[in-house]
């Protein structure tokens, strides 16, 4: 009985999903938002010198608002003029009705709450929107190249961006959480139990709860290798990587780490020399320790980061 109801529950909610989602979803192939967002957007904004203009790419089933409130005045404050747009929008009613594409369970959630759904198309799709965002970054501010801050999905976003366009117009790349190699969703289940309950594996949940980037990333998936087939960084690029040990998402932790850092790139484990910190993976984004990391990596110094 008690696995009955479960099934139920998980099956009104993916009823639900088609429902919003038909009613609400922005259209496939919309232009990318620029939303509004504290600390970004400001077009009238003009870079300085040794500051390039900052392009915050969000993760799957999330947006600009939910992903960068801290993270996007606190760069402001530093000198940056910050950039960001809302990729990967949510199925068109077409594709949901024509059985092509579902959105994750996770992203019903937000959807539910009447917030826009985002990150959830193919990887490839949403680096070609923000090859958009990029061209309209330059074009009005003038700068020759951008520097890009990318979490969890947003970072191999960033990757498949540069593997297509090349580095002639980023300078600079910084990932939060960003499974590199592949991840097991090793915690998925524990933040999902009743779609765990019903025997899907953790990539299978993946799967649900984050729509084509679920099955993008799991370990040894197709993008991944053609994203590390010449290695994981492009020449020309300084990168540097942030993890937690808590991050329940991107398993096992050291995937969202660089293999092999080339000279001026930094591997970042938050826990080293902080081992009281515990953010997890969504607390990347608000963590000071992280924060203070990527404004470390985007100025090349090496301040203190607080703990």
């Amino acid at each position: 009985m008690a696995c009955r109801k479960r099934i139920a529950r998980v099956l009104s909610l993916l009823f639900a999903a088609l429902v919003v989602t038909v009613t609400y979803a922005p259209s496939a192939g919309a232009a990318p938002g620029f939303a509004a967002l504290d600390g970004a957007n400001d077009w009238s904004c003009e870079p300085t010198a040794g500051r390039p203009p900052v392009v915050l790419v969000h993760g799957s089933g999330t947006e600009i608002s939910r992903s960068f409130a801290v993270l996007a005045p606190r760069l402001r404050a530093e000198g940056y003029c910050v950039f960001a747009g809302n990729l990967g929008a949510a199925p068109s009613a077409g594709e949901v009705v024509s059985g092509r594409t579902l959105p994750g369970v996770g992203s019903v959630g937000a959807a539910l709450l009447g917030r826009p759904i985002y990150g959830v198309r193919e990887i490839e799709s949403m680096a070609v929107e923000l090859a958009d965002v990029v061209a309209e970054v330059r074009r009005t501010t003038g700068a020759e190249r951008v520097a890009m801050v990318g979490h969890s999905t947003g970072g191999n976003v960033i990757r498949q961006y540069l593997r297509r366009a090349g580095a002639a117009a980023v300078a600079q790349v910084v990932t939060m959480g960003t499974p590199y190699r592949g991840t097991t969703w090793a915690g998925l289940a524990a933040l999902y139990p009743d779609l765990a309950s019903l025997g899907l594996t953790d990539a299978q949940i993946a799967s649900q709860v984050f729509g084509a980037p679920g099955k993008q990333q799991v370990a040894d998936s197709p993008l991944l290798h053609r994203l590390n087939a010449t290695g994981e960084t492009v020449p020309g690029v300084r990168y540097s990587a942030i993890a937690s040990r808590y991050d329940g998402v991107i398993t096992p932790q050291d995937t969202a780490q660089l293999a092999a850092p080339s000279a001026g790139d930094r591997n970042v484990m938050l826990q080293d020399g902080c081992p009281t910190d515990t953010a997890d993976h969504n607390g990347l984004l608000i963590d000071p320790r992280a924060s203070a990391a990527v404004l470390s990596a985007l100025a090349d110094d090496q301040r203190p980061l607080p703990c």
